[in-house]
């Protein structure tokens, strides 16, 4: 793309800088640089659309070397003739008129649509004509709820993409983020883009992040929206807690509804018990896990089985519904009913539902059991 580049400097602070007479070689390789009391520099598009502008208060022109080096500069980026980022540093150098800028000391662009993301830096190397400022110096992207932190940065002007380098890690607040104030949620992942337009977001794997520094999470990779509030865990996905796991398919991480679902298949232990079903919801207020279809809990000496299930993880207490079938190993049990209650990882085990509640329920007696019991001494079962 064809750009014109514009330099506009103000009165010269030395008119003694231009003279008619001859000097020699070299004196005139230790003349000073011309100084400007202020410098704009303007690029357009083929079409004469705005790119980019940039100004300082005080600059340094060097005519050998083609070379600007200005204090304090300013800048805006266009995007559509519309401004999309303000640029700030304390220094810009910027190398044969205009081909290469480099800006340094507490680097700033500030996003002036959509996400309004702040990204900064202490090195900033940017090429107008390939449309790339690339951020190499602990440099970092912050919006209202997140920071992300890489190796470097890099920001795709005519699209504002972000591209993250190295090891990376996005620290993410419920509310909003504060300095003085722990994220709730820590993601240490790879390389990835950011879409600061649309917010999508893609970030390649292995994944493992910490939530409220008590659920642990691991993924292959990462892909959602940061405006829509959402990520995806891309499988397998392995979501620990205290001394229970969950090995699990995709799964969605709704930050906004604090809740993790998944329709795939899954399987969960905790203790001695686990947990298996298709599809689960995690709610993470109200420390809960429900099991959407096909619940299959299985505790040593019992087996159930359910439509739906939820498992509060912290009170070990389930609650199983439609068509419940329960079966004990001892006494030989299986019992039936619409809706029961009980404990995982407990002696008292899982009970019947509440009083009043209709249950079926039969019960096999080894032979040998039967025979050497008398008719009168057997135990009556009753609900």
């Amino acid at each position: 793309m064809d750009r014109s580049l514009l330099l506009i400097p103000a009165l010269l602070l030395s008119s003694g800088l231009i003279s008619c007479t001859q000097q020699p070689a070299s004196q005139q390789d230790s003349a000073p640089p011309f100084v400007f009391r202020s410098l704009d520099l303007n690029q357009r598009r083929k079409d004469g659309q705005r790119d980019w502008d940039l100004s300082s208060p005080e600059a340094r022109y060097d005519l050998s070397s083609r070379t600007v080096r200005a204090r304090r500069p300013t800048g805006v980026l266009y995007k559509d003739d519309q401004p999309s980022f303000r640029i700030s540093a304390e220094l810009a150098t910027v190398l044969n008129d205009g081909e290469m800028v480099i800006l340094e000391g507490k680097v700033q662009l500030k996003q002036l649509q959509d996400q309004t993301v702040l990204i900064r830096g202490d090195r900033l190397v940017w090429r107008p004509a390939e449309d790339r400022m690339v951020m190499d110096q602990n440099p970092e992207a912050l919006d209202e709820t997140s920071r992300l932190t890489a190796e470097r940065l890099t920001l795709v002007q005519s699209s504002n993409i972000l591209r993250f380098e190295g090891p990376t890690q996005l620290l993410r607040w419920t509310q909003r983020r504060e300095s003085d104030v722990d994220p709730d949620t820590d993601i240490r992942a790879s390389n990835g883009r950011w879409n600061l337009e649309t917010g999508e977001l893609g970030v390649r794997g292995p994944v493992r992040a910490l939530r409220s520094k008590d659920l642990t999470v691991t993924a292959s990779a990462l892909q959602g929206n940061t405006q829509q509030g959402f990520l995806d865990l891309i499988q397998p996905v392995r979501l620990e807690q205290k001394d229970g796991a969950i090995n699990a398919g995709t799964t969605r991480w709704n930050f906004a509804e604090q809740q993790l679902r998944s329709f795939a298949p899954f399987q969960g232990k905790r203790q001695d018990a686990t947990a298996t079903g298709d599809g689960f919801v995690i709610d993470e207020t109200a420390t809960t896990v429900i099991i959407s279809k096909a619940c299959q809990l299985t505790q040593p000496g019992e087996y159930l089985k359910a439509h739906r299930c939820s498992w509060n993880w912290v009170t070990n207490s389930v609650v199983a519904d439609g068509d419940v079938v329960l079966r004990r190993q001892d006494p030989d049990q299986e019992t039936r009913a619409p809706r029961m209650e009980g404990q995982l990882g407990s002696e008292e085990g899982v009970r019947f539902g509440s009083t009043g509640q209709r249950v079926q329920s039969s019960i096999r007696f080894r032979p040998d059991q039967s025979r050497s019991t008398p008719p009168s001494s057997r135990p009556r079962v009753s609900f």
